[in-house]
């Protein structure tokens, strides 16, 4: 019920890429041109940043420490 969604974007993309070949579009031409490389450079640099100045602490921590948590279930049962 829930991969509804799912289903349904994958066959939004599969008509999509059908209808650009259709009329003439090479999508690997699209995405290997330098403008489009210049700005997925761009956008993977501001994502890293974000990870790297915002993200990573919370995450680790929040990682460590339900990895804490399953460490002492699992010890706690045997």
């Amino acid at each position: 019920m829930y991969n509804k969604g799912l289903i349904k974007a994958i066959i939004v993309i599969v008509v999509a890429l059908i209808i650009l070949g259709y009329f003439g579009f090479d999508i690997k031409d699209i995405i290997n041109g330098p403008v489009v490389q210049k700005n997925l450079h761009t956008a993977w640099d501001f994502i890293l940043m974000v990870w790297n100045n915002y993200l990573s602490g919370p995450v680790t921590y929040a990682f460590q420490a339900v990895w804490k948590l399953i460490q002492a279930g699992l010890s706690g049962s045997k």
